[in-house]
């Protein structure tokens, strides 16, 4: 114990003051010192005309850098800031939006160093609407088995982007099967959509009402 409180003792004015320069130091670091710090930002595009529709974005985060005080930025994320950009005066096809520190919202006391990339790509289409004939599919191992008797409905709306939609005129069912054992069969089936990105369809079922087929081919295993 006395050799504890002799170290304690000896020189304590010289240790004392050290632990003051030291405090001093974290204080003058942590309250007045700057610091730097990247985040990702999610990009956010408003304003667009309800007539466009988004095919490609070439990115949809941007990287900014930041600075200002440790006690402020040590406590900073990347949902803590937003960059906005004004969509209004998009048009058909591929648009560039350069990014500027007014695009950009950050928290009060930090300040942007540095964005990347400062420009990005957006892609736009017009979105049409029409009606598209549907086609009825059956799987395969029940073809020249059943028969479609009737279906409904025949035509479907569908609202896209221009470049798919312009030159379609139908839409197929996915493949109607399953355990089928009676001589008819109602079945509500979905719609192939593979490919009708961003397109929306209504109804996207039909109802489709199958017959055994009873001649030789019904017979086949």
């Amino acid at each position: 114990m006395k050799t504890l409180k002799k170290y304690i003792l000896d020189n304590w004015k010289l240790k004392l003051l050290s632990i003051i320069l030291a405090i001093m130091l974290w204080i003058t670091v942590y309250l007045i010192g700057e610091m730097k710090k990247e985040i990702t930002v999610p990009v956010s595009i408003s304003g667009l005309s309800r007539e466009f529709v988004i095919m490609k974005i070439d990115t949809e985060k941007i990287d900014v850098t930041l600075s200002g005080r440790v006690s402020i930025l040590k406590d900073v994320r990347d949902n803590d800031a937003k960059v906005l950009i004004n969509g209004s005066e998009a048009r058909d096809g591929e648009n560039i939006f350069n990014i500027t520190r007014g695009n950009i919202q950050i928290p009060k006391g930090v300040q942007i160093d540095e964005i990347k990339p400062s420009a990005i790509k957006v892609d736009l289409d017009r979105i049409i609407q029409k009606k598209l004939r549907t086609v009825v599919k059956l799987e395969k191992k029940w073809a020249g088995k059943y028969d479609v008797a009737s279906w409904s409905p025949q035509y479907v709306s569908i609202s896209g982007p221009a470049r798919i939609l312009e030159g379609k005129t139908v839409i197929e069912t996915n493949p109607v099967g399953g355990a089928l054992k009676q001589d008819q069969e109602v079945i509500s089936v979905t719609l192939d959509t593979e490919g009708l990105v961003r397109s929306k369809i209504a109804p996207d079922t039909v109802r489709v009402i199958l017959r055994r087929h009873h001649g030789k081919e019904a017979f086949r295993n």
